[in-house]
């Protein structure tokens, strides 16, 4: 039985995306050893698009992973059931970036996934009948979450 490498990264990703601890054994060190990070990167993510969309909660649906060379990890995130008031970009950075990165960075996925220098962008979209709309990024890396955790 052959297994992928890309398998326990796949896991660590859905469960950095949806704040599920996966507790993937291995992926420290065979990222630290791999000469191409990316390309694993972007099976994993592959790997993970295949069983999307997934539910986070009652009001966030996991729609997609993207591997951007460089090490970073783009999830779109769509808000389903949002009710509150309309969002613009200035106002989610500030009212709800923050807790946000808070909430993230204490996911053991995350920590283990930023201190290998990968870096990850949530960006939350709504969509209506006329299309979707970028809501705000949630930007995180190792440095972010050092300032979020303190």
């Amino acid at each position: 039985m052959v297994v992928d490498e890309a398998d326990s990264l796949t896991r660590m990703l859905r469960g950095a995306a949806t704040g599920q601890n996966t507790g993937a054994a291995g992926v420290p060190e065979f990222l630290r050893s791999s000469r191409r990070p990316d390309t694993v990167l972007a099976r994993a993510c592959r790997q993970l698009n295949d069983a999307l969309p997934i539910e986070i909660d009652k009001e966030t649906r996991l729609r997609r992973c993207q591997a951007v060379p460089g090490k970073h990890i783009l999830f779109q995130l769509e808000l389903t059931n949002y009710s509150g008031p309309m969002l613009d970009l200035a106002s989610f950075e500030v009212s709800y970036a923050a807790p946000l990165q808070r909430n993230i960075c204490a996911n053991r996925d995350v920590e283990i996934l930023t201190k290998l220098g990968v870096s990850m962008m949530f960006r939350y979209m709504t969509r209506k009948a006329r299309g979707e709309r970028r809501v705000g990024d949630v930007y995180i890396n190792g440095p972010i979450c050092t300032a979020a955790l303190r």
